[in-house]
């Protein structure tokens, strides 16, 4: 009997190697491709030729008061725009008289910016140290206590602060918070502060005839405290939206860590302060510049005086409300062109803010927090 010879079974054969699908780009696909970058890049482009039109425009048309004034328009506090006749005095403050009559002279157009150099510090300072702390313990509460569906509500009703019309912040100031100082506050405070190493805040010396004298400062409730209490209400949400948002780029380790190595709450906190602190400087830089730039609010509340006083009880002047009270009524070329170099200090001021703002927040943080 023949024996059968057993035959293997069949394999599938090995599968060949998967090869890698090459995407054919079609010559429009390219050519759109081109268009769309060329747009990008010409969109970036733009925008900065923009910038560096705005600055060129207002150098150009400040040039005359730069020949003017110098570097004395950035450190002098006589602002008079228009000529001004007065009596003459000698030099131990006596009237000069000629011909049996008090002499008088003419005082040239003199244009100093440092009161409201002065006025814009002063009032976005006093605005810093009304929203910051209280910005900082906002961002800590969503970030460290806050639920998250509670959380979401609450970010947008802070942040909707910041689409608040500058102008109904204005009037706001204007017809509830400066009464309510200038009625209540301001006169407690007043009771309370006026004591000899504080008798500044509510004392001023003015010059009548030549010679100084010590008056009661009037409490109008226009002055620094209400436009700094305003900015700092307007700069809230942005120093509340961008600390949160550092605050939780904080890494889980970081807290953790902390945490297991016995710190309180309130120890994890400050070490998370700690650790993002560049970027926290960076969101204190972007209010600063908010509330520098502010025009309208500041104007109706601060009570629009060039001068330089201590006391934030005095009515003082920005750079932003000195610009909006006075362009338009500027019948010189020589007032046209100090404002304008006004704008342009502002212009650079905010800038130098922002650029300095961005660098924190998006490539310091992790770098300095890793410092101890």
């Amino acid at each position: 009997m023949a024996l059968e010879t057993a035959t293997p079974p069949a394999t599938d054969p090995a599968p060949a190697p998967a090869r890698r699908r090459r995407t054919r780009v079609s010559g429009k696909g390219r050519a759109w491709d081109a268009i769309f970058a060329g747009l990008a890049r010409g969109s970036t482009v733009l925008t900065l030729l923009i910038l560096a039109a705005l600055v060129a425009v207002l150098f150009e048309s400040a040039v005359p008061s730069i020949r003017e004034n110098g570097a004395k328009f950035l450190v002098s506090s006589e602002w008079r725009p228009n000529e001004r006749e007065v009596q003459k005095r000698d030099a131990a403050g006596h009237l000069v008289m000629e011909d049996g009559e008090v002499a008088t002279e003419t005082l040239p157009a003199e244009f100093g910016a440092l009161p409201v150099i002065w006025g814009t510090a002063a009032s976005s300072l006093l605005a810093l140290l009304f929203a910051v702390p209280i910005g900082f313990g906002a961002a800590l509460f969503l970030v460290r206590i806050c639920k998250p569906r509670l959380g979401g509500p609450l970010s947008f009703l802070i942040e909707f602060l910041a689409a608040v019309p500058s102008i109904a912040y204005g009037m706001w100031g204007l017809m509830v918070l400066a009464p309510l100082l200038q009625d209540h506050i301001e006169p407690f405070l007043r009771s309370v502060l006026d004591v000899p190493g504080l008798h500044w805040l509510f004392h001023e010396t003015i010059q009548v005839g030549g010679e100084s004298i010590t008056r009661v400062l009037p409490l109008s409730g226009r002055d620094m405290l209400c436009g700094g209490l305003v900015l700092g209400i307007m700069i809230l949400p942005i120093v509340t939206a961008i600390s949160r948002d550092v605050l939780r780029a904080v890494p889980r380790e970081q807290i953790e860590g902390s945490l297991a190595l016995g710190a309180t709450w309130w120890q994890s906190s400050w070490a998370m302060l700690r650790y993002s602190r560049a970027g926290l400087l960076g969101a204190v830089l972007l209010g600063l510049a908010r509330a520098a730039g502010e025009t309208m609010a500041v104007t109706m509340v601060i009570g629009n005086n060039n001068q330089i006083k201590a006391s934030i009880f005095a009515p003082a002047q920005t750079m932003s409300s000195l610009l909006a009270n006075e362009f338009a009524e500027a019948t010189t070329e020589l007032h046209r062109a100090a404002l304008i170099e006004i704008a342009l200090v502002l212009l650079l001021m905010s800038l130098a803010f922002n650029i300095s703002a961005r660098m924190l927040v998006t490539g310091g943080a992790t770098k300095s927090g890793g410092r101890r």
